[in-house]
């Protein structure tokens, strides 16, 4: 059987971030034994007219050719010893990482039956940013679905604040065809949704997506440090073991004390920049 693991980097944004997590990755699918796909032109953008937001879709040619993929976004680090999921995952299963009791699942839910149409919802809702599926599921990722083009082109997006892109849709179009999800487990996609933030290293994979990430500091910022770690087996050792030494490294970080210095400069002057940039 032919497998890969596939991430997606389009942008001068996500190509400097894979600079930081790409060797970790390579080194995951080199462990697994399957191939490693980096995918970087927009060609769904310039097939279907869809966003470059939505190129991810470019999965459903890759499963011509493959008979299983583990999908991970390029934002997010591989731990040295994180476990195979094409060991944990059979090929005939979709699986990703249940986030419906963290995230704004129902909101979610509610908006893409008003705009796709009602679905027998059974799954729990999932995060994109990892996903495991074989041949099987290559449905899900048709970029020529007209729902897809409804989704991705459609007026509502105007009016829904913080609407993130293929979530929701991915979630819906799961739900749709009928497809069970297998649970992976927070440990196989941990973003800041878990908010004791110094737990991040017992994690397999590490999630720098939404509004903060797991540091103060960029994004950029904060996966070149915690890649760091990574590759210290002392620090991993002692940031798995020891929650308050996690803590407190994260605290008496430059960018967390630039953060306080900043933030009481505002207070008092009411002048500053924002050293903690949201993240997207």
């Amino acid at each position: 059987m032919k497998k890969a693991l596939v991430t997606l980097t389009i942008g001068s944004a996500y190509r400097e971030m894979g600079q930081i997590t790409h060797p970790l990755m390579r080194a995951y699918a080199r462990r697994c034994e399957v191939d490693f796909l980096v995918l970087q032109q927009p060609r769904v953008n310039s097939r279907y007219g869809l966003s470059t937001r939505y190129e991810k879709f470019q999965l459903f040619e890759l499963l011509q050719y493959y008979d299983q993929i583990a999908f991970v976004d390029t934002d997010i680090l591989l731990a040295p010893d994180a476990p195979s999921l094409f060991k944990l995952v059979p090929r005939d299963r979709f699986a990703a990482a249940n986030e419906s009791i963290y995230s704004q699942a129902e909101r979610d839910k509610a908006l893409t039956q008003e705009i796709l149409g009602k679905v027998e919802w059974r799954n729990p809702y999932f995060n994109s940013g990892v996903m495991v599926f074989g041949r099987a599921h290559r449905a899900v990722f048709d970029p020529a679905s007209p729902n897809l083009l409804l989704w991705s082109t459609g007026d509502f997006r105007k009016r829904a604040v913080n609407l993130l892109n293929d979530q929701p849709y991915l979630n819906h179009r799961l739900n749709r065809l009928g497809i069970p999800l297998l649970d992976l487990g927070y440990r196989f996609n941990h973003t800041r949704c878990i908010t004791a933030t110094q737990t991040r290293f017992r994690s397999h994979f590490i999630h720098y997506s939404g509004p903060s990430g797991h540091r103060y500091g960029s994004r950029l910022e904060q996966l070149r440090k915690d890649a760091a770690v990574l590759k210290s087996p002392v620090r991993l050792w002692l940031s798995r073991r020891f929650d308050t030494y996690r803590w407190l490294a994260d605290r008496t970080d430059a960018a967390f004390l630039g953060y306080l210095l900043q933030t009481r400069a505002r207070k008092t002057f009411g002048v500053g920049r924002d050293l903690h940039p949201r993240l997207e």
